[in-house]
């Protein structure tokens, strides 16, 4: 009985708890109001209604920004290797090259900081066994040497090995230069360069100190008053450029079994000459008629066949337009091969075709000082040219010298933007080439180059930091008509 009791009172207590633990709900009466009318169904093709008086002006494609940044460093050492034409027609060319080096060497010399540089002439011959792949000597009293050496002073200037000042390595190199005119008719200019730089006994050991040093930039000038030949098959085409007549067949004719030379083979050896990731050490510039030299011209040898290229009447008389004239005239054909293979590198072409070549080496020593004029951007820009100006596209410089900023306002006049926190100016882009300006070129000739160039007085300085800016265009192709 007693248990009994005591279920009955569990049970009746566990009864009053949940008496107490009840969970009350309440029906919830939302508000509604009854639409009056017919209730009726639309059957009509779907369609889209448009407001006819939306304004879609302010519409448009969007597309990515791009920044690209440089920083523009002169270098500190580099090897300079000419590769001078020693064919019948370069005695007047050899002439003004040596008596315009002053030009070339003055900007190594003043580039700030200072540079350590080495210059070595070879010529073109690649017949001559005594010839192909050796440098050039120069002889100064009892010192004798292959290659001009000239390294920095603390005080300012150079100490170079031909002597106590430059006047002695300008005529050192005029020696060097002087490669005569009995040379092979077949200038075979990027060959030559190819055999100079992997010939052993120009190249620095632990042991010698020679012309070409690991640690240094490279820089190769060629200077011809003819096309490159450095290839089999040669072709002759109905509008020669080379004479006579032998020139190097098309690039993509040079891949297949039994031929060799395409200029993409000579850009490869020399971007990879330094090493993988060096390619911006080494480029070669050119000293030959330009496309944009391009006239018919007198054929030398008696050739018939009309020729390209670049004329200067020797007395006070014009060039002839065509026909065969072997005398008065000092004649060079247009250098495609080397303009390219300098495209490629981001080296300069500079034409042959002028009485003074002050100017052209003074350019050829600003750029083996390894300041910049050209900057690759890395992707394809949309220009929207307005009045001559890439609206699209904006350049800033900054010198190593800007001060620190916050916001524009922080900074001077003359350079008024604030970028990446430094003081930096402006520099509009232009759609056509400015002579102390920066402009966007895509292509030249035959080359892509997809650049802003900076010309004359708007090169950046040394130590500057570059900046170009610009709407990325999805259509852009990276190849020329």
């Amino acid at each position: 009985m007693l248990v009994l009791r005591v279920l009955i009172l569990v049970s009746l207590a566990l009864a009053a708890a949940g008496c107490d633990d009840r969970t009350r709900t309440r029906k919830i009466v939302e508000p509604f109001a009854v639409v009056p009318g017919t209730p009726t169904v639309d059957d009509a093709t779907p369609a889209v209604k448009v407001d006819p008086t939306m304004a879609t002006d302010a519409f448009g494609v969007n597309v990515p920004k791009q920044c690209d940044a440089y920083t523009q460093l002169p270098v500190r050492k580099v090897d300079i290797l000419w590769v001078v034409d020693s064919s019948g027609s370069m005695a007047p060319k050899q002439a003004r090259l040596a008596s315009n080096f002053q030009g070339f060497i003055n900007q190594l010399v003043t580039a700030n900081p200072p540079i350590d540089f080495h210059i070595a002439v070879t010529s073109t011959d690649t017949d001559d066994a005594a010839a192909r792949g050796k440098l050039r000597p120069w002889t100064l009293g009892a010192t004798s040497e292959n290659y001009i050496s000239c390294t920095p002073m603390m005080g300012g200037g150079v100490t170079c090995n031909t002597g106590p000042n430059l006047t002695t390595a300008v005529q050192a190199f005029g020696q060097m230069s002087a490669v005569g005119i009995n040379g092979s008719a077949a200038e075979r200019g990027l060959y030559a360069a190819y055999l100079a730089l992997t010939e052993p006994t120009n190249i620095t050991t632990p042991v010698f100190d020679r012309f070409i040093r690991q640690d240094a930039a490279l820089y190769v000038v060629v200077v011809s008053d003819e096309d490159d030949a450095s290839c089999t098959p040669m072709t002759r085409q109905t509008t020669c450029t080379a004479d006579p007549g032998c020139r190097c067949a098309p690039d993509n004719s040079l891949a297949g079994a039994g031929t060799w030379g395409s200029t993409a083979y000579f850009t490869r050896f020399l971007e990879t000459y330094k090493g993988y990731g060096n390619a911006e050490s080494v480029a070669l510039a050119a000293i030959v008629s330009t496309a944009a030299d391009e006239q018919a011209v007198p054929s030398q040898f008696g050739d018939p066949t009309p020729h390209v290229g670049c004329c200067r009447a020797l007395g006070a008389g014009a060039c002839p337009d065509g026909g065969v004239n072997d005398g008065g005239f000092e004649i060079a054909y247009t250098g495609s091969r080397y303009e390219k293979v300098a495209t490629e590198t981001g080296g300069v072409t500079v034409s042959i075709c002028q009485q003074d070549f002050s100017g052209a080496l003074s350019s050829l020593g600003y750029a083996a000082s390894g300041l910049r004029r050209d900057f690759r951007l890395s992707r394809g820009p949309d220009l929207r040219p307005d009045g001559g100006v890439a609206t699209g596209l904006t350049s800033y410089v900054s010198p190593a010298s800007a001060a620190n900023c916050m916001v524009d306002g922080n900074c001077p006049v003359t350079t008024p933007a604030c970028r990446n926190g430094r003081c930096a100016r402006r520099v509009d882009v232009s759609t056509a080439m400015v002579s102390n300006g920066a402009s966007y070129l895509k292509c030249e000739g035959a080359g892509l180059r997809n650049i802003v160039r900076f010309e004359g007085t708007s090169v950046p300085e040394p130590l500057s930091t570059v900046e170009v800016c610009y709407d990325v265009l999805p259509t852009f192709q990276n190849s020329c008509p």
